[in-house]
């Protein structure tokens, strides 16, 4: 993975800049390749537009430009982007339509544990970033085209969801459309990931003329790109997007250090705090501690959008949707009162992914094999399947107290507004209550946390369950009130 004595493999060359800023090495090549990737993709998109450009070209431009920016950000660490690649390609190529889809999600999946596992050795518990992060991203690329490709080359439409529909893939890619794919430069750093039928039809243009959301007024998109590029806003969604940024960049440096450290959550005056005083702290601690994936991921959404990847069609209003790569509805996150909500609001496009690949394919227990696969996929730390665990607790609970509890309060506008004040709290509490082991990541003081909140999120989530599931199922109490 690195050599010996060492960790992070990038170059060195804006070394004089962490003195002036404060921020390491990793988080500086990160940035400039962000901001480069930004000032190339508005002329890519306004230069090299697939009005004006061939797809081959179009591709070649992705390709070059990608690897270049990976390379100066990861160095030799790159060679395994190019081995995982290459060998699922080569299973994509040869192996059965049958079965090869599994067999990449196989090896793609246990490649990128062996990283996992490196990378705690070499730099357990620390943040460095390395080429584990475009490999997460890389993975979910190359296992939702495999999916999509058996999908189209073996299934019947008959056998096809419109959504695996409008996904599949019916012909195996070439070399320069599936490194392209990868490597595109404005996606390779964090994402977030497209779908290749997307990303095809972004190479092409389609994207416009037929876009993935189109109007729900009259059923399809009635704007077309002939007409003029300011129908789709562009400039202005890439500069809100920038400036949105750039006040998550502000919070991140100058107010977050303030209320979050790390090792606060472990440290004896934590644990000297009230009860209340302990939630309180959590709250408003790991609510900030975020700011670094929103920022990382509105970074990530501005840069592919700039180079006109993202229109999903317009509204019924006739504004133009750029959601296709958002990774974050931050407001309906942080405002929501539906853990569901909350969850689908965060990382979307992984989200999705797991959708794509594991939910809609399971037979049952879906949403175990989904946390199960989404802890292995985020790596080997103790915490993240003691968050993972416990986040799967959480919503199968909070599915019963939805579907059996909510009804009750839809009877007047106080009781419905009493329930969604009571669940927008529980909401808030219960995201932070699940994710703090991620952030430990160490299981021993994960545990000694819960404990020292009584487990109480879990004894009422599994008190729910038990409750709903041989207590007082929901037909059986229907049953019930007919005999009554």
């Amino acid at each position: 993975m690195v050599s010996t004595g060492e960790f992070y493999a990038g170059f060195q060359l804006f070394y004089p800049l962490v003195s002036l800023t404060g921020l390491p090495i990793d988080q500086i090549n990160f940035l400039l390749c962000q901001l480069i990737g930004l000032g190339l993709a508005i002329p890519f998109r306004k230069l090299y537009g697939p009005k004006t450009t061939s797809a081959t070209i179009r591709h070649t431009i992705e390709i070059v430009v990608g690897f270049t920016l990976t390379f100066f950000c990861f160095g030799y660490q790159i060679w395994h982007l190019f081995f995982l690649s290459l060998v699922c390609y080569l299973i994509m190529l040869m192996g059965s339509r049958e079965w090869m889809h599994k067999a990449v999600f196989g090896f793609a999946m246990l490649y990128l544990s062996i990283t996992h596992i490196f990378r705690q050795i070499y730099d357990y518990g620390g943040y460095t970033l390395d080429i584990t992060g475009p490999m997460m991203i890389m993975v979910q690329k190359l296992t939702s085209l495999a999916f999509s490709l058996h999908d189209g080359t073996v299934k019947s439409e008959e056998e096809l969801s419109a959504d695996q529909k409008s996904q599949a893939v019916r012909s195996m890619p070439g070399l320069l459309s599936f490194y392209s794919y990868l490597f595109s430069f404005h996606g390779i750093m964090c994402g977030p990931m497209a779908f290749y039928s997307d990303y095809i039809a972004f190479i092409d243009g389609r994207n416009f003329t037929e876009p993935t959301k189109p109007s729900s007024v009259n059923g399809k998109s009635d704007k077309v790109p002939e007409e003029t590029e300011d129908i789709f806003q562009t400039d202005k969604v890439v500069l809100e997007k920038f400036c949105i940024t750039a006040f998550i960049g502000f919070l991140m440096v100058f107010v977050t250090p303030h209320l979050y450290n790390i090792n606060g959550l472990t440290s004896a005056a934590f644990y000297e705090m009230s009860f209340l005083g302990r939630h309180i702290y959590l709250l408003v601690s790991m609510t900030f501690a975020r700011c670094k994936y929103y920022f990382a991921w509105k970074l990530g959404e501005t840069v592919n959008n700039a180079a006109g990847l993202g229109f999903t069609g317009f509204d019924e209003k006739g504004q133009p949707n750029w959601d296709l790569v958002n990774n974050c509805d931050i407001y309906k996150l942080e405002t929501c009162n539906s853990l569901k909500l909350n969850m689908d609001s965060w990382n979307k496009t992984t989200m999705t992914w797991l959708r794509r690949v594991v939910y809609d394919r399971m037979p049952k227990f879906n949403t175990l094999a989904v946390f199960s696969i989404s802890a292995f996929w985020h790596g080997f730390y103790p915490g993240y399947y003691l968050c993972f665990a416990t986040g799967a607790l959480l919503t199968v609970a909070a599915r019963y107290v939805r579907r059996n509890i909510r009804p009750m309060f839809l009877k007047s506008d106080n009781l419905k507004a009493f329930y969604d004040a009571v669940t927008f709290l529980f909401t808030r509490m219960a995201n932070v209550y699940m994710c703090v082991p991620f952030a430990i990541l160490e299981f021993v003081p994960g545990l000694k946390l819960y404990t020292s909140l009584y487990w109480w999120m879990h004894i009422l989530s599994i008190g729910v369950i038990v409750y709903y599931t041989f207590i007082a199922p929901p037909k059986r109490r229907s049953q019930d009130k007919k005999q009554q």
